[in-house]
């Protein structure tokens, strides 16, 4: 018999992954790195004039999962199945011009790929066990908010791209 993915287990490993991050990390807010990493969407637009900035939140993707059938069933019941995964990293940074905070972004951006790059399990980052992935990858980056390209505050979000076999 199958079993199903905890998908939230795995977005909070990954706020764990990037948040044990030292060069990427720090919530005293130290200059140039992130004050802030927590699991759920932002609430748009009045979170990210409120927030502290810069600021990830980890979440799910509009397409969640598909789900492929591995395998050959025996007796009605499926022996695997294959769970494409994915997930945004949603990054916000403030600063004082439009092209420093893209090169801020940016900076973030290649932190966040090298963890997830050398995590690509997505094992906990303490105990370096417990992969909850079989593999995971950067997918897509993309604009928060094209309307938002030029100005002093900016975004970014990261496509996770995840796979799963279960069964």
């Amino acid at each position: 018999m199958a079993t199903d993915v905890d998908v939230h287990g795995i977005i909070k490993r990954i706020v764990d992954i990037l948040d044990s991050d030292g060069t990427l990390f720090d919530a005293t807010g130290a200059n140039g790195k992130v004050r802030k990493i927590e699991s759920g969407a932002l609430r748009m637009p009045i979170k990210v004039v409120e927030t502290t900035l810069p600021h990830i939140w980890v979440t799910s993707e509009n397409t969640l999962d598909l789900i492929t059938q591995i395998g050959a069933s025996a007796s009605n019941a499926i022996k695997g199945l294959s769970h494409t995964l994915f997930f945004k990293i949603i990054l916000i940074a403030k600063e004082k011009d439009g092209f420093k905070v893209e090169e801020v972004l940016d900076d973030f951006v290649k932190l966040i790929n090298q963890d997830i790059t050398a995590n690509r399990r997505l094992k906990d980052p303490a105990a370096a066990n417990d992969p909850l992935v079989d593999s995971c990858i950067v997918q897509q980056v993309r604009e928060l908010d094209t309307s938002l390209t030029g100005l002093d505050r900016q975004g970014r979000i990261v496509i996770l791209k995840a796979v799963k076999v279960t069964g």
